[in-house]
């Protein structure tokens, strides 16, 4: 796999002149000008053998690892190894994947981005549309520690939140051991991009846990699953499919990593 990314030292933030209003113990009002710094939204169009195959809105940092993990936690593809090359332009707003063999993909609505597939909403439907198309993870042993050292990395490494307080956080660790942070204005691309990251790295992510700062949903916990990534920690909720299709798969799913505690609601 070849990457080559043209985009460089794209602005992530801008400064705006504002106006803090504030209410004081009387019930007073005061305004003071200021400046706040607002972060960039950045809109990205993906081409996989030369056909728009999704559109992201995203911070605009580290777009290749963004789309190769994307790529892989959303089943386009179930290895590196399938992809020729990755070809980012120099404004980041176009990407183009080039893969060995064919990819069917389905249309594109080119004015939000969406595919024209539409799912059922029963449960039931999608449990066995899971079971088709996932695969149970290996048991995979864990520590406590590792996902505290993993959260306290977030709360004190995320500098684009500290300054705009815009992005969520994801962090990785292999062998319990922090390997990369990465930021981004939607808590899926976070994700996506530390998977890609990963795999840039050839970091064996069999042995990984995962944290992130957005809430999990069962989309995230399938791209953990897709990817082969046994442990997902959050400092926030999980919803209930997300915990029944981590209980399905051997997915350690851990949530509400606040101070020294956490809650762990599928695996040992």
């Amino acid at each position: 796999m070849k990457i080559i990314n043209e985009s460089h030292n794209l602005s992530l933030k801008e400064s705006f002149a504002i106006e803090r209003i504030r209410q004081s113990a009387d019930h007073r009002l005061t305004e003071e000008k200021m400046t706040d710094m607002v972060i960039v939204e950045h809109h990205l169009n993906a081409y996989i053998n030369d056909q728009l195959a999704f559109k992201l809105v995203c911070s605009p940092e580290k777009l290749d690892a963004l789309v190769l993990g994307f790529l892989l936690s959303e089943g386009y593809i179930k290895n590196p190894d399938e992809i020729e090359f990755i070809y980012v332009c120099e404004s980041g707003e176009r990407v183009k994947v080039q893969l060995y063999k064919p990819l069917p993909l389905p249309e594109i609505d080119h004015d939000t981005g969406s595919n024209s597939i539409s799912c059922g909403n029963n449960r039931k439907i999608r449990q066995a549309a899971y079971a088709k198309s996932l695969m149970p993870l290996p048991v995979h042993d864990w520590s406590p520690e590792t996902v505290l050292m993993l959260a306290n990395a977030c709360n004190h490494n995320a500098g684009l939140f500290t300054e705009t307080g815009g992005t969520h956080c994801c962090a990785m660790s292999i062998r319990d051991k922090l390997a990369f942070i990465c930021e981004d204005i939607g808590r899926h691309n976070a994700v996506d991009k530390t998977i890609g990251q990963a795999m840039m790295e050839e970091k064996n992510i069999a042995e990984a846990i995962l944290f992130t700062t957005g809430r999990i949903p069962s989309d995230m916990v399938i791209k953990a699953i897709r990817s082969r990534i046994p442990v997902i920690a959050s400092h926030s909720a999980p919803t209930d499919e997300a915990v029944l299709l981590a209980r399905q798969f051997n997915l350690t799913l851990i949530g509400f990593v606040r101070g020294k505690r956490m809650n762990l609601y599928a695996g040992k």
